[in-house]
């Protein structure tokens, strides 16, 4: 009960009580069965985990990816239950009918542009850096590229950022 009031409460704060509509139908499902779906996502991962730390190959490790998988199962059931707990509380109290659905309408601009743009530019960066250095014959790593073309962009940027908004304002406003 504790657990499911701290998570109205962070409904009520993040506005989610005032505009929460009817879930969906595999929604409803997956929370109906909070046990089974933690297993189902949890298996997977714990898998993967395993897999990654040689868990097939010694027992040891073995038993730790199983634990793993318990662990992470009752951890995702524990989440689903309190989100069919919510789901059962607002249809208790009711639907708002007249909430829309959140569309999102990216703007222009924003960070998501800029940090694409400047992965894009740190990728060629460290292709271009790795080839030279390899054809110069001094292999280096990735990793060394990669940190390389990081450093080098974090004070690049900066300055052409600068440059670029002290050209907008000697620019005269077009019009």
């Amino acid at each position: 009960m504790l657990l499911l009031t701290a998570a109205l409460k962070a409904d009520r704060s993040l506005w989610m009580g005032a505009r929460y509509r009817p879930p969906a139908p595999v929604a409803v499902r997956v929370t109906s069965r909070p046990l089974l779906s933690g297993g189902v996502l949890a298996v997977p991962l714990a898998a993967l985990g395993g897999s990654t730390f040689g868990a097939f190959t010694d027992g040891t490790r073995f038993l730790q990816a199983v634990l793993l998988g318990a662990g992470m199962t009752l951890f995702f059931a524990l989440l689903l239950r309190l989100e069919r707990l919510s789901q059962l509380h607002y249809e208790r109290v009711g639907y708002d009918a007249a909430a829309r659905p959140f569309v999102h309408r990216p703007r222009t601009g924003g960070p998501g542009r800029t940090l694409a743009r400047l992965s894009v530019r740190w990728g060629a960066m460290t292709v271009a850096f790795w080839g030279v250095e390899r054809v110069k014959g001094t292999p280096v790593s990735w990793l060394f590229s990669g940190v390389a073309m990081a450093l080098v962009l974090l004070v690049v940027a900066p300055i052409s950022y600068l440059a670029e908004r002290r050209g907008r304002r000697s620019r005269p406003p077009a019009g």
